[in-house]
Order: C-alpha cells, then structure tokens, then sequence
C-alpha cells in the first residue's frame, strides 16, 4: 500500500513533456518511469500500449491498455 508521503510525492508530478506548468496524471512504467498529462497520454496512448508500457491514473492502481 501507499504510503501517506508517497501520494502526496505522485500527486505532485509534472507532464515529463510539457513541463513544470502542467500536472500528470498518469504513471507510465516499463523500464522506466514518466509522468504524462491527458493531452500527452491521449497522444502516446496506443504507440506506448504497443510497446508494452503499463499505464496508470496516479490515483488509481493499474489500467491495463489495449492499443486500438
């Protein structure tokens, strides 16, 4: 489980390609982690699906998504 400090941490992140002004809200995890708004993860959505990266709603547990 989560602890207290740790969401406050996640539900702080910023867009890892727009920058410190805009906040994430998703975690995506394979190798690596990014931190991504909607507009960026409505755009990377299926290519990161393909790729086999796992998104997640930072204040949700897992997504399990399927390229369309």
């Amino acid at each position: 489980m989560t602890q207290p400090r740790d969401r406050w941490h996640e539900m702080n992140q910023t867009c890892d390609r727009c920058g410190p002004a805009v906040r994430a809200i998703y975690r995506v995890r394979r190798n690596g982690e990014l931190y991504l708004c909607r507009h960026c993860a409505n755009q990377l959505w299926p290519a990161l699906s393909a790729q086999g990266w796992t998104i997640w709603l930072i204040d949700e547990y897992a997504l399990a998504p399927q390229a369309t």
